[in-house]
């Protein structure tokens, strides 16, 4: 253990020792103290920028700032370990990230408003890019994930139920609704359903009819329930449906609940998608699986040997 991390560790374990910290602070960190003043910041950040002059209810409030304030406690520990590893950002590092954020605003003068909204000084927003920018180049070191496609391809190939794509159906609907509330609500709604039905018998559209006569939130859409996969509709409409073949009725289906008639518009084959199709979106979800893995066993080796006071 070196000098410098046994006098943090030591200030630290002071703190503890008293049981209280300075007003002014809220955390100590092996000796690195986290201000009320850091954790309002990373408030502000956490906090929509509309909404940042409104009144934040006291709940809410607190609930921020403990999320403030555990992710300053992973950040100076992620820190402090990255200045172990002499892992430093230069100036004209720091001056590039600023180039860029202006360019990114409508102006200069934006920026520097949003500097402001969030308490920084022109000087404290520049040692807060260069702590940001030295935690960057930590995260590449030692987070960051780089997946090849043989890896991708492993995975995928132990895994392909995972990529099949279940049958789907596109149905139309007819709800009656058996309200037991109201008188004879059962036999109120057969003879609706069946008015329903006899409509559709005519010739009249399926969508007309729904819009009519039916209880169900997709009759503003003349009945579509759109694609729907299995286990989505009543079981015993779904049995029946998946039943028919495109372009068919069923007779009234009668449930407790109330009536149905459905129609299958159209219907897709289970299918199971190619290692192609679903490449970009596994190698996105596998690489932020592992990298959250990774910090998470940092954060977790780090804390293990550290002494931190809230």
């Amino acid at each position: 253990m070196n000098k410098f991390f046994l006098i943090a560790i030591l200030g630290t374990l002071l703190y503890a020792q008293k049981g209280l910290l300075p007003e002014s602070t809220v955390a100590v960190v092996n000796g690195t103290a986290i201000s009320v003043d850091e954790r309002d910041k990373e408030v502000g950040k956490l906090l929509p920028k509309e909404y940042f002059h409104t009144n934040v209810n006291e709940e809410k409030l607190k609930g921020l700032q403990e999320k403030a304030l555990d992710a300053l406690i992973d950040k100076t520990l992620l820190y402090n370990y990255a200045l172990s590893k002499k892992i430093k950002v230069t100036n004209s590092e720091v001056d590039e990230v600023m180039t860029n954020l202006v360019a990114a605003y409508n102006s200069k003068k934006d920026l520097e408003n949003d500097i402001k909204r969030l308490g920084f000084t022109k000087e404290s927003f520049r040692e807060a890019v260069r702590k940001d920018e030295v935690l960057k180049k930590l995260y590449i070191k030692e987070v960051e994930a780089n997946l090849s496609d043989a890896e991708l391809k492993k995975y995928y190939n132990e895994n392909m139920y995972k990529f099949k794509e279940p049958e789907k159906l596109r149905v139309r609907l007819i709800y009656v609704k058996n309200d037991p509330k109201v008188a004879d609500g059962k036999q109120k709604a057969k003879k609706k359903i069946e008015e329903a039905q006899a409509m559709l018998k005519k010739g009249e559209s399926f969508a007309y009819v729904a819009q009519t006569y039916s209880n169900d939130a997709s009759r503003v859409m003349g009945g579509d329930m759109g694609y729907l996969h299995k286990g989505m509709l009543d079981p015993t409409v779904e049995e029946k449906a998946l039943s028919m073949d495109v372009g068919a009725m069923s007779e009234i289906i009668e449930k407790d609940v109330g009536f149905f008639i459905v129609k299958v518009e159209e219907k897709t084959a289970a299918n199971q998608l190619s290692f192609e199709k679903v490449k970009d979106g596994l190698k996105k979800e596998l690489k932020e699986k592992e990298e959250d893995k990774r910090k998470a066993d940092l954060l977790g080796k780090l804390k293990k040997n550290s002494v931190i006071v809230k």
